[in-house]
């Protein structure tokens, strides 16, 4: 049984996947090849009619397997056998895993998506630049809502509280405003990674996360052009997905011309990004941010 990330054949030290071989043939009844099945690919990630992110992995994986290939300076004819060039069994296998039940297994490529990638990158990829960074406090806060599986309602209201008392614990023994802009804003992360866990439908985990926002931007404003602050923010502004980050629009619409400058040379290269990976959504919540630090300067 071939799941589709083991190792089919390698060339030259460059290894190729079941994923791979099944791309292969199908490419050779597509008279584009491999960029007609790119586009498919990026077509039903655009649809919506099917799995945006299975359609994704599939798409990166095309993409990783040309780049291989123009490595080797081979076509898919090249790297197929005889025998496979000429499979009509493999041709239906291939159309069946490609087409209609891929990928349940996954290779590195597929799992390393640009969305995954930006979107990791959004909740903890800048903080290396921050004076003091907010990993310094993650696992703390990160130990009071734990690893449980699933939390109903009761147990949120319960974890909130506690978080809510571990920050303001934490927030009282920090040093300076930037060890509490590092409390905060690893306290925005540790909640958002737990929002499809937790049973909310009372806010309480919202009305944590709202708390840290304001206190967050609060200290935000104030060193607005240090090293990695609005970039950050941006990146995070333009990924959040379940509403709870509210005011940052109205945090960028008041900011000094400078910082306000800042802003939009980095919403400049993070819609350049989108755009060329064409994550419309995303794009559209950069292209709203930036209106938002344009509108006040007319």
């Amino acid at each position: 049984m071939r799941y589709g990330p083991e190792t089919w054949r390698e060339i030259d030290g460059v290894a190729f996947c079941h994923w791979d071989r099944w791309l292969l043939r199908l490419a050779l009844v597509e008279p584009r090849g491999l960029d007609a099945i790119a586009r498919e690919f990026r077509a039903r990630a655009a649809s919506r009619r099917v799995s945006t992110e299975a359609a994704e992995a599939m798409l990166v994986q095309v993409v990783d397997l040309r780049g291989r290939l123009a490595r080797l300076a081979r076509t898919p004819e090249e790297v197929l056998d005889a025998e496979e060039r000429a499979s009509e069994w493999l041709l239906k296998k291939a159309w069946k895993r490609v087409w209609h039940d891929g990928p349940n297994r996954r290779t590195d490529a597929m799992r390393n998506t640009p969305r995954r990638r930006l979107e990791a990158h959004a909740l903890r990829g800048n903080w290396p630049r921050f004076p003091v960074s907010p990993a310094r406090f993650e696992p703390e806060l990160h130990r009071v809502v734990g690893d449980h599986a699933y939390y109903d309602h009761r147990a949120t209201d319960l974890v909130a509280h506690l978080l809510e008392s571990q920050v303001d614990l934490l927030g009282a023994m920090a040093a300076s405003d930037l060890e509490r802009l590092a409390l905060h804003r690893a306290a925005m992360t540790v909640i958002i990674e737990r929002m499809d866990l937790v049973d909310d439908s009372l806010a309480d985990m919202s009305a944590v996360f709202a708390e840290s926002e304001r206190a967050y931007l609060a200290l935000a404003r104030d060193h607005a052009g240090l090293d990695g602050i609005l970039r950050d923010l941006l990146e995070l502004g333009v990924w959040e997905d379940y509403g709870l980050l509210r005011n940052v629009g109205a945090f960028l619409g008041a900011l000094q011309e400078e910082h306000a400058n800042l802003a939009v040379r980095e919403l400049s290269g993070i819609i350049a990004e989108l755009r060329r990976e064409r994550l419309d959504d995303q794009l559209a919540r950069a292209l709203t941010l930036r209106k938002a630090v344009l509108t006040p300067w007319g």
